[in-house]
Order: C-alpha cells, then structure tokens, then sequence
C-alpha cells in the first residue's frame, strides 16, 4: 500500500494488485474489478501522490459509485474526511468500508478513534480490540489501544499491555513506545 499525507493525516493510497488486459478485467485489492475503474483508481493514486486532495475526493466518491464493495476507496474517503475535521462523513465511509469487507481495520482503527474524539471510549475500546491480534496490520489498534487506556481510561496495565504488543508485531522497535512503556512500568511500580 502507498501512504501520503494529508495534512498529518495518513492517507492509504489504492493499489492495484493486478495487471490489467484489455478487455478483461484485473484485480484491484479485495474485488475485481473492469478496467476502467483499474484508471480510475490509479488517477486516485496519483491524485493523492500529488497531494491534490479535492481532485482525489471527487475520484473516490466515482471510484465508490462504480464499485460500493471496493472498501479501500470507502477507507480513503473517511481519511480524507477526517483531514478536514467532518467526522460524520467520516463516519459514514468507515461504516461503508465495513459494509464492504468487515475484515478492514484501518476502518474499524478510523471508527475507534473517531469515537474516542468523541468521548465514547468503550466503543473506542470495541473497534480496535476488533482488531487487536498477533499481526503486523494490528499495529494501529494496539497503538491507539495503549492511548485510549493510558491518557482516557486511566487503565494503565492494559496500556502497558498493548504497547508491548505493538512492539512485539512492529518491523523495528518503535523508541518513542518504549519510552511510554519505560515510564508506565515507573509509574505503575
């Protein structure tokens, strides 16, 4: 997957997965998918690369009328949303996102922490345990795991917890997580 920013906003690029043969039909993450919408997403891509996010939201918003089972184009959708602070657009992506393919974390990660913004912290807890196992694309539920039960819930054993195991499935250690890990075990003595 291809990640940009948008405005300190981490933004999932689609990616296709397959090569496409006119006139067949290729693979574009979890649906397949005409060709055409395989060059719609790709000017999606390219949209994002080239931080023109306008242009990106209009080719989403196609991309997900074409394709409504396409739960990576909901998922950017939301981010996109969440870069401009309207949550309930965001809201209603992820939940499309989900709709389309209930295995999608980055949308069940999203929901989490737009329900902690919102206060609602055990639906926050709900969304990211959903996700919350033994793999590396868990990364961001044990992340914000950690955060909700650290600095919302006073939980702080459960934060050491989930920052251990985002240390456990991340490709490197992460120094600034062990740091809160260091001062949780202090605090926690």
């Amino acid at each position: 997957m291809l990640i940009s920013c948008c405005r300190g906003v981490a933004v999932v690029a689609l990616v296709m997965l397959g090569a496409c043969q006119s006139p067949g039909t290729c693979h574009i993450a979890e649906i397949e998918v005409d060709c055409e919408t395989a060059r719609l997403s790709k000017r999606v891509d390219d949209a994002i690369a080239a931080q023109r996010y306008q242009d990106a939201e209009a080719l989403l918003l196609k991309l997900t009328a074409l394709q409504p089972r396409f739960s990576g184009a909901w998922t950017n959708l939301g981010t996109l949303y969440v870069a401009r602070d309207e949550a309930r657009a965001a809201q209603t992506a992820f939940e499309k996102a989900l709709e389309a393919n209930p295995s999608n974390c980055a949308a069940r990660v999203s929901l989490g922490v737009l329900a902690r913004r919102a206060g609602d912290y055990e639906t926050a807890e709900t969304y990211y345990l959903s996700c919350a196992r033994p793999m590396a694309d868990s990364l961001e539920a044990y992340l914000n795991l950690g955060i909700l039960y650290e600095l919302y819930m006073g939980r702080f054993d459960d934060a050491l917890e989930a920052y251990r195991a985002y240390q456990r499935v991340a490709p490197a250690p992460d120094e600034r997580v062990a740091m809160w890990v260091r001062d949780l075990e202090f605090r926690t003595r």
